[in-house]
């Protein structure tokens, strides 16, 4: 059956309809002629139309495929596995997606140095609650019955004169839309305030609509060159329901952060002394970017509850060594290769359980660890070693002391040219070593549940492990 023209909707008639004997005559016409061949005005005005023709039926056919191609789309769209999921478990992919909404002011100042987040795809793509919106009407209609998809926020802006914040009317009403639609949902709220500081206007538009929701902030994190208490705010905030503080800036305290029973974790780069002795009886989740030791020591004899501590570089402003035991410590993680000799050898966790050792972007050696597992007689199921320079032979010395390891992480990093190099501890030693321990008949690693081990080696690496 011939199939209907797309715009008349009559059945499809070529416009050049020659047999097969008409095209083998023309074949063997350009295939026999030689020497000065003229075609005739009629003869060529013939092929002209011919041609002409025959372009329109292909524009007819190409137009006939665009139709069935995009038909064949919307027909098999209806038998999509999608549409057979449940609005429940469609909801649980959304909320897993939806991590972060970056809501960037706009229009930027161009005059200003201090750029913007660099967004190296569509902005739709930094804005998932507003995209999943977008795909259909199912889909619509499931992220605006779930508050929660637009309760993550990411919010940059910058201090600004007054005029420039009076042009800011398109991005407030963005805030103000994920606002009402996140409905009584906890706030997941991170804040960038970027530029320097603008004395004439000491509000930022953005920051009074956010301090307006701040009775729903679950966490909170703030990235700025001034404290939070410069922008005369402070006083409005109600963080009932604040669980997670992530604040640099400490310079002038906690201020109205430090009287909320529900706050246990707390990620700073400043000393710890301002703040409150209730703060410290609540907190058990401590993340110290940049501490002193004697802050460090501070910290672990102030905060009776603390469970986890995560630490970066440790300034050693004190003599290491015996400084003391900590049983109620049951994570660490030392996101510095050289912090790991002063925790190991200045403290002892008996009830540590987790260890994570990442070297950042400088690496770092991992001395005295295996002293370090051994004197604090502690039990580690998870072990995660990036970027730390430990051989295989110390790696295969260290998991020895650990029998009740479950979980195993073995990552190296590519070093910058400007640092030296070190041998990866994933070697060919390290994996026969997890399948079979030579020294004795005990497997290396009775429990282990689970392995990831990550390799990375530049193309000009010629060892026999890279082969």
């Amino acid at each position: 059956m011939t199939p209907p023209c797309t715009s008349c909707g009559n059945p499809l008639q070529r416009s050049v309809n020659l047999t097969s004997e008409q095209l083998s005559a023309l074949a063997n016409d350009l295939r026999f002629e030689f020497g000065p061949f003229v075609v005739t005005p009629e003869r060529a005005q013939e092929l002209r139309t011919i041609l002409a023709m025959g372009e329109k039926d292909i524009e007819d056919h190409v137009s006939e495929i665009t139709r069935l191609e995009r038909q064949r789309v919307v027909l098999s769209s209806f038998l999509s596995p999608m549409r057979k999921l449940p609005n429940e478990t469609l909801l649980r992919i959304f909320l897993y997606v939806c991590e972060e909404n970056l809501l960037q002011c706009y229009p930027w100042p161009p005059h200003l140095g201090h750029l913007p987040i660099k967004m190296t795809s569509p902005v739709i793509t930094y804005l998932p609650s507003m995209a999943i919106s977008s795909v259909c009407c199912r889909w619509r209609a499931l992220a605006l019955s779930s508050s929660g998809l637009w309760a993550n926020l990411a919010v940059e802006t910058l201090h600004m004169t007054l005029n420039e914040a009076k042009n800011q009317a398109g991005f407030i009403d963005t805030i103000s839309r994920y606002l009402e639609r996140s409905g009584d949902s906890p706030l997941r709220l991170a804040l960038h305030i970027r530029g320097p500081w603008a004395s004439h206007a000491r509000e930022i538009p953005s920051l009074v609509h956010l301090t307006q929701h701040s009775h729903r902030w679950k966490t909170f994190k703030y990235d700025g060159h001034y404290s939070l208490k410069r922008y005369r705010l402070l006083s409005q905030l109600r963080c009932s329901l604040l669980v997670q503080l992530d604040i640099a800036n400490m310079r002038e305290g906690l201020g109205c952060f430090e009287y909320h029973p529900r706050l246990t974790t707390l990620s700073t780069s400043e000393p710890m002394g301002k703040t409150s002795k209730a703060l410290h009886n609540q907190l058990g989740h401590i993340n110290i970017y940049r501490p002193l030791l004697t802050q460090l020591v501070d910290a672990l004899h102030s905060c009776a509850p603390l469970k986890t501590l995560v630490l970066g570089y440790i300034h050693p402003d004190l003599e290491e060594g015996g400084l003391g035991t900590w049983r109620n410590i049951t994570s660490v993680s030392l996101v510095n290769g050289k912090s790991s000799r002063i925790v190991f050898s200045s403290f002892d966790f008996p009830s540590l359980n987790k260890l994570v050792l990442d070297g950042g972007h400088e690496g770092g050696p991992a001395h005295g660890l295996v002293s370090f597992i051994s004197r604090s007689s502690c039990m580690i199921t998870t072990f995660t070693l990036r970027g730390i320079h430990l051989s295989d032979l110390d790696l295969v010395a260290a998991l020895r002391v650990m029998p009740a390891l479950l979980h195993l992480e073995v990552e190296n990093k590519l070093q910058p040219d400007y640092l030296p190099k070190y041998q990866s501890p994933v070697t060919s030693h390290l994996l026969s070593s997890l399948t079979h321990d030579h020294s004795t008949s005990i497997s290396l690693i009775p429990k282990l549940h689970s392995l990831h081990l990550t390799w990375r080696f530049e193309s000009s690496d010629t060892s026999d492990d890279t082969s």
